[in-house]
Parts: structure tokens; sequence; C-alpha cells
């Protein structure tokens, strides 16, 4: 039984080679059809929303591959022609299920009925690869340093110490890049987003009339998957006993943030962790006037609405690479951390039984960000 289960796999997996070559053969297509392939996290997603604006201004027909968790961003987008959901979150942990392969070949035959122009990787991993190698372009462009082999579908490379403009870690400076090698202009970093629902809007508008109209609104998001990307408990005490005579403080989350929220002093405030869709969160974004969070998933959807201001401190995660940027005004968003020569370790793992960076930065410098 297991040897045939594995015998369905591999024929599954002699396919591919096949589709490879067959990509290659191009028969027609539109010069303004471009793919973007972004199948990770909502943050990963949230990173192209610049690129697929831009090229949307400039004419072209803007299709997606994304994840079950960059959907919500993807779906109803203004810019955004069509979506293909990769069901990666259904999908991990099943891959030697003959299932798993039936589902993904259905959704990379959907793909492979269009002829795009070009196709742009921008999720460059594991999680990106087959898609990349399988899907028909012209053009298939990525980063020569690429993860995890996922170039080995791309037939142009952008070299990233020497061939692009701006040299940066930053995700969405990247994706960007991609734009100054298609000699695309672009003047500013722009997020195109759904349109929000009315019952959200209705939601949140009553929800701020509950408010103290003198005082400014700080959401907090502290919580993280990840331990090691939490500031400490003790920081976000003192923290939150500073402001909260000062500011109207609102805590989101997920529902397994709620001991978090409690733990540091956020209960008696409201908590909304767990009670939020991202599509909900992204309206109650758009009230806040600063958002103060350890992850970089609300910093990203925080960025995309520009409004808010944003804090956002950094433990084991890389600044570089995750900080929001503003073009015009270098002051709105401000990201902190504590510059110790183990960060960013980016794994999350240490070997210390509380990671150091976890209590920095100091409040202090907090607060700082805050008033200034």
């Amino acid at each position: 039984m297991f040897t045939a289960r594995l015998n369905k796999i591999f024929s599954f997996l002699n396919n591919i080679f096949t589709n490879v070559y067959k990509s290659c053969n191009i028969v027609s297509m539109s010069d303004k059809k471009i793919l973007i392939i972004s199948t990770g996290n909502i943050a990963s997603t949230v990173y192209t929303l610049p690129l697929a604006g831009v090229l949307k201004n400039y004419g072209y027909s803007v299709d997606y591959v994304v994840s079950e968790k960059g959907f919500s961003v993807i779906n109803k987008n203004p810019k955004v022609n069509r979506v293909f959901l990769m069901s990666m979150e259904r999908w991990s942990g099943q891959w030697l299920n003959t299932d798993t392969w039936e589902a993904f070949f259905k959704v990379i035959n959907r793909i492979k009925a269009v002829e795009y122009n070009i196709v742009i990787d921008c999720q460059q991993d594991i999680r990106s690869t087959l898609t990349f190698a399988m899907c028909n372009g012209k053009r298939k462009l990525t980063y020569s340093d690429a993860k995890d082999f996922s170039k080995i579908g791309g037939n142009e490379f952008l070299d990233s110490k020497t061939n692009i403009k701006e040299n940066s870690k930053n995700k969405v400076i990247r994706n960007l890049n991609f734009l100054r090698y298609l000699k695309l202009e672009f003047t500013d970093i722009v997020f195109p987003l759904p349109e929000p629902e009315y019952t959200y809007v209705l939601r949140y508008n009553r929800l701020w009339d509950t408010l103290d109209k003198d005082k400014k609104t700080i959401i907090i998001s502290a919580g993280a998957r990840n331990e090691n990307k939490r500031w400490s408990v003790a920081n976000w005490k003192t923290l939150i006993d500073r402001i909260k005579s000062k500011y109207n403080l609102i805590f989101t989350g997920s529902t397994m943030d709620k001991p978090f929220v409690k733990e540091i002093g956020g209960e008696g405030f409201l908590d909304l962790s767990g009670e939020t869709r991202v599509e909900s969160f992204i309206e109650l974004l758009r009230h806040a006037d600063l958002v103060i969070t350890s992850e970089t998933e609300t910093a990203a959807l925080a960025w995309a609405v520009q409004k808010p201001k944003i804090i956002t401190i950094f433990t084991c995660s890389d600044p570089e690479k995750y900080s929001p940027i503003d073009m015009n005004d270098p002051n709105k968003y401000k990201s902190l951390y504590g510059n110790l020569d183990c960060q960013p370790c980016g794994s999350g793992l240490c070997l210390d039984d509380v990671a150091r960076c976890r209590k920095y930065p100091s409040v202090d410098d907090v607060i700082r960000a805050i008033e200034n």
C-alpha cells in the first residue's frame, strides 16, 4: 500500500520536469500580462502591493499567486485582475499525500492556462519554487540570491549587489527594484488595498465614538507566535503604566494573545484580541494615531494603511528587512532594538534562558519615540 502511494507520488513529481519544459514553449502572450508570486505570510504579500500598484498604473494586467494568509489583501484589490490560491496552510505536513499533489496540480494547470509576458517571484524560497518553475512566462524575474533553489525557474536575475539602483535589504524596496529593472519609474511607496466593507466602517465609527476625543489612540499589538519575538513582560507593564492616563489604548492580536495581554497589564482596556479579521483590522488601523508592535505582520498592515505612525520593536527579527519606511517623512516610522552583537539572529531560537534582545529597547527609548 505504501509502495503504491510512493509510486503515485513519484509519477506526479515526474510530471514537474515535463511541465517545466513545456512552459518554455510559449506560443502567444500579451505584453501587458504579469504574474506576481507571493505564497508566504500576510506581511510578505503586503510587501508586494506597491509593486502591483505601479504595474497597474502602467497599464499591466496583474495576476497573483498567494497563500491563504495573503489572500485577504489581494482578493477584491482594485489593482489585481485574478488571484490563484495556493493552500499552503492546508497542505502543510501533507506533502506525502497524493490528494495534496492532485490539488496542487489543479491550481498549477489553471495558472498554466495563462501565458504571461512577465512572471515575478517575490517569495523566492521553497514555497514558490515549483510554481515559478512551471508557470508560463517569457520573462521570469527573480534575484540571483533567491533561496531554496527557487531561482531554477528564472531566466532573468537581479543581482542585489551590483545591478540595481538601491542595494537595500528592505522587503518592499527589493520588490520595487523589479520596477527599476523594468525601467518603470515611481516616486513614492503606495499600498493599494481592498475597499473597506460597510459593516467594518460602521462598527469602528461607533467604537471611536466611545473613546476620549481629547486623547490620541494607540493600538498595541504585543503578542507574537514565537516567544523570543516578544518584548519582555516587565517592559510592556512599565510602558503601559506610564502611558495609560495620556492615551486611549486598544490591544489587538490573536485569541492566543489574550493571556499575554492580561499579563502585561492590558486588562481593563479595550482588548480586541481574537475579534478582528484582517479586513476589519485594516479598518481599525485607519482610525489609530499610533501603532506599537513587535509583530512584523501588524507593522506591515499598519504601513499599508499609511495613516498611523508606527513604532516597531525588534528582538530577533531583522529591522533592515522589515522596518516600515517613508520616502518623504523619515520620522513617521521608528524601529527600535538593542543593537546587540547577536542581533538579528532571525531564527527566534536562543541559547540564553531568556533572550537578551527581549529586554531592549528600554522603556525610556519607546516613550521618547512616542513623544517625538
